[in-house]
């Protein structure tokens, strides 16, 4: 019963802390992939590491490579992501095992490619968001979000959300669903394990 009583306090405290969600209101779609973690570093660093694709290869065992790109798809040597340039997203579906770095070979059964635009850059309100642009919105349509919130000075509230839909959502339910999930809760651990060390 002991137990019982410190786990239900523990999972109190937890969303004691947790600041309401900063993410836009999303219609429910054919399914959708969700990770938040609370990350013991101030807004400000969180945010720069979230924007710092060239660093993903070194920690994020879901998205091994984000390359900033202009409408041709050719790499820009500067790789800072702005609004309406296009994104080449490398990613694990599992991700790879953690602790990953630049050196770690992709699973190449895992490895899949994602063509986006990136929507939203807003470094007032701390949230991004890509939407993939590979398969026609009628068919599929899913925005990626990922938004940053004030716990206190030191530590910052993580979120990150996908709904994906359209008859292919069906689809990539099926196929991926789970090992997107997976992704995204990686992802979210990674961030944090990263700005904690």
């Amino acid at each position: 019963m002991r137990l019982y009583i410190l786990a239900f306090l523990g999972a109190y405290h937890a969303v004691a802390q947790t600041p309401p969600s900063n993410l836009p209101v999303l219609a429910p779609g054919v399914f959708a992939t969700e990770a938040s973690v609370i990350i013991n570093a101030p807004i400000q660093v969180v945010w720069e590491a979230l924007l710092d694709f060239p660093s993903y290869p070194q920690w994020n065992p879901f998205v091994r490579s984000q390359v900033v790109t202009n409408a041709l798809w050719v790499p820009l040597p500067d790789q800072t992501p702005r609004e309406n340039l296009r994104l080449i997203i490398q990613a694990q579906i599992p991700p790879l095992p953690q602790p990953v770095d630049e050196n770690t070979p992709p699973n190449l059964l895992h490895s899949q490619i994602s063509l986006e635009n990136i929507t939203t850059i807003d470094s007032v309100n701390h949230r991004t968001a890509w939407r993939q642009i590979m398969i026609p919105p009628p068919f599929l349509d899913a925005e990626r979000w990922q938004a940053l919130s004030v716990v206190d000075s030191e530590r910052t509230f993580y979120e990150s959300k996908e709904v994906y839909y359209g008859p292919v959502g069906t689809i990539v339910d099926a196929l991926f669903a789970t090992g997107l999930q997976q992704g995204f809760e990686a992802q979210a651990a990674a961030l944090k394990v990263r700005l904690e060390a």
